[in-house]
């Protein structure tokens, strides 16, 4: 046997062997590990919704500002200003590049 294949069977057994055994945990212990796993599942769907709510607040702010930019630039000019002209404009303006 090579050295794969005999390290491949033990951790198959024991993983097998491993799950056999009885948990021990009494009642109490497992009533308040679903209650913190709740808890931290809650926390984190809270935080997950509360990022992409700002980054649509951002990416809708952003594209204002586009438009808006677009327009001025088009009346004082006569033709809309490029990607670079954009970018440029945004970044002395916001100190950050727009993102995608």
């Amino acid at each position: 046997m090579n050295a794969k294949t005999l390290t491949a069977a033990a951790l198959a057994a024991t993983m097998t062997f491993g799950a056999v055994a009885p948990a021990l945990a009494n009642g109490a212990a497992s009533t308040r590990n679903i209650l913190i796993g709740g808890a931290a599942a809650a926390l984190l769907i809270t935080n997950y919704n509360h990022k992409v709510r700002q980054k649509r607040e951002e990416q809708r702010e952003q594209a204002h500002r586009q438009a808006s930019y677009r327009s001025y630039f088009y009346h004082r000019y006569g033709y809309y200003p490029t990607e670079d002209q954009y970018r440029s404009w945004y970044y002395r303006n916001y100190g950050t590049y727009p993102s995608n």
